[in-house]
């Protein structure tokens, strides 16, 4: 985001902490959607790797979320929205 600090770790010293700035977040995400590539999809097609990383990044930035209040954040963001078959396979 423009106006934000921006940190870095050194990985090359071996750093990967350094106040506020690690990598645990970034590694976290990487590997829950590596889990359901290996796990559940097993093929993940480039045409569509924007939707599978986008929906990842949906359930990532939710998970503190109770159950209830992370199924009525998705029903929201559902509401008028469709993807027609003929458009995902055109």
């Amino acid at each position: 985001m423009v106006g934000m600090k921006h940190e870095a770790v050194k990985h090359s010293v071996s750093e990967y902490v350094t106040g506020m700035a690690h990598t645990n977040g970034v590694e976290s995400f990487w590997a829950m959607l590596k889990g359901a590539y290996h796990g559940t999809y097993r093929q993940i097609s480039k045409k569509h790797l924007n939707r599978y990383v986008e929906q990842f990044a949906g359930k990532h930035n939710m998970r503190s979320l109770d159950t209830i209040a992370q199924m009525q954040h998705v029903v929201a963001e559902l509401a008028g929205r469709r993807v027609l078959y003929r458009e995902l396979v055109a």
